[in-house]
């Protein structure tokens, strides 16, 4: 249980003496955390158990430390599967449990009335588990287990600014004194109590876990980078050796290109040249006769 105060209380002036009265009577500024704790717990009859009742479960609702919920919650409201005889179940005082035979699992919910009118109801729903899970998240083992099989769920409910009656109830809660189921070996069972200290061991093994997949997953990108890096080099090389077989392949066909040209325009100018000569002969031997 957790409050939290950000200032000192500041009554909004008005002139309606209702109005006055009724911000008085609020908690301003203040936030109050809830915690408590829903689930199930499932035990198989073995040589008692026929085709319709397999196991005898309890569905509950309780505070993480067995503390006596009924000072801020007026009621609790179960809805069972409807083929039950009576499927709607009214609690209003601890313990809040149901406790029934069957055989087949389903969802059920739970409805929470608050003392304060004015607060909104909570309503979660929970599946009561019969048979344990396979453990490699498949699906259930449907194998009767000898040891009875709990499905609970940690929760918390926050009060803003809440009625300054409701808001005292709700405090009161984390030093009531413990309640204890009407079944003994459920309550035996449900021993578990739930601390800040094992939030805070769960936090640090999660972030020890967090921690060590990322430096699994730095190394696999760092192996990943090394050979997209070696793969580029290799491009990088197969275009540089491409390129330079292509320049040296057209600088070859351009030599010989002009290797030609110049021999053929050489072939030209002999044979143009040869009639030139004699014409310039002739007329320096017709030049020498006159």
């Amino acid at each position: 249980m957790t409050a939290s105060k950000k200032s000192s209380l500041s009554p909004k002036a008005t002139t309606n003496s209702s109005e006055v009265k009724h911000e008085t009577t609020r908690m301003k500024d203040t936030t109050i955390c809830l915690p408590f704790v829903y689930g199930s717990v499932a035990f198989f009859l073995g040589k008692k158990a026929d085709e319709y009742h397999t196991h005898k479960w309890t569905l509950y609702i309780r505070g993480p430390n067995h503390e006596d919920l009924s000072l801020c919650i007026e009621k609790v409201v179960f809805q069972l599967h409807p083929s039950f005889t009576q499927p709607v179940r009214e609690l209003t005082e601890p313990p809040f449990e149901v406790t029934e035979r069957g055989w087949g699992e389903f969802e059920a919910q739970i409805r929470i009335v608050w003392k304060d009118p004015k607060e909104k109801a909570t309503i979660v729903n929970h599946g009561i588990k019969l048979y344990p899970n396979s453990g490699n998240g498949g699906p259930p083992n449907t194998n009767a287990s000898k040891e009875p099989v709990l499905s609970e769920t940690y929760d918390e409910v926050v009060f803003t600014d809440p009625r300054e009656e409701f808001g005292q109830q709700l405090i009161q809660v984390a030093s009531s004194s413990k309640t204890s189921f009407s079944d003994a070996s459920v309550q035996e069972y449900l021993s578990k109590q739930y601390s800040d200290e094992d939030d805070f061991q769960i936090l640090l093994e999660s972030s020890t876990f967090l921690r060590i997949e990322l430096e699994k997953v730095k190394k696999r990108m760092k192996v990943v980078l090394e050979e997209i890096t070696s793969v580029d080099d290799q491009l990088l090389q197969a275009v540089r050796r491409d390129t330079a077989t292509k320049g040296s392949s057209n600088y070859t066909t351009v030599t010989e290109a002009s290797k030609t040209k110049t021999t053929s325009t050489t072939s030209k100018m002999s044979k143009q040249g040869a009639p030139a000569q004699g014409v310039n002969v002739a007329k320096k031997q017709k030049v020498s006769s006159n």
